[in-house]
């Protein structure tokens, strides 16, 4: 499915794009769900700046849960993919998370298994959803650099806001 990569595009759960789309709307955002109803996984799209007005109206009772950070480093091919994942990942240091570096460990030993992963956005593992793709600038040929944070099960409300860091950055 051919995504405008000038959007922020999330990936969720049938109850979380529900709840994302009603804290859209109670912001003045309209959002829509091809999908609404619908079970499993699938694709929301906002435009850069949503995420802002959007996040605080998705707020958990109590503190959300600090995530385990991972980011992807030698397995991304593209060297401008991976020095924009390394820069999202620096960037989310900065605010106090730890990020723990997946590819550490060589091929032969698995690195941990994190909570949320920064990864490019070709190279998304899969075990992890939802998603969050966000433009983060472009390539030397003038294409977009797109960078995932992908998230464990219970971590979807705390992707969005590392995300929202990552979005009010690249402003």
């Amino acid at each position: 499915m051919p995504q405008d990569p000038s959007l922020v595009a999330i990936a969720a759960t049938a109850r979380w794009r529900a709840r994302i789309v009603a804290a859209a709307a109670s912001a003045g955002i309209s959002i829509t769900d091809p999908q609404a109803g619908v079970p499993g996984f699938g694709v929301l799209t906002c435009a850069p700046g949503h995420l802002g007005a959007i996040v605080p109206r998705l707020a958990r009772d109590g503190e959300p849960p600090r995530p385990a950070i991972g980011a992807h480093s030698d397995s991304i091919a593209d060297r401008e993919l991976r020095n924009a994942v390394a820069d999202v990942a620096a960037l989310l240091s900065l605010h106090g998370n730890v990020v723990l570096d997946l590819d550490a460990g060589g091929r032969r030993h698995r690195g941990a298994r994190t909570d949320v992963v920064v990864s490019a956005g070709v190279d998304r593992p899969q075990w992890t959803e939802p998603a969050v793709r966000l433009p983060v600038g472009t390539d030397r040929r003038g294409g977009p650099l797109t960078v995932a944070l992908t998230a464990g099960p219970g971590f979807e409300g705390t992707l969005l806001d590392l995300a929202r860091l990552v979005e009010a950055d690249a402003a």
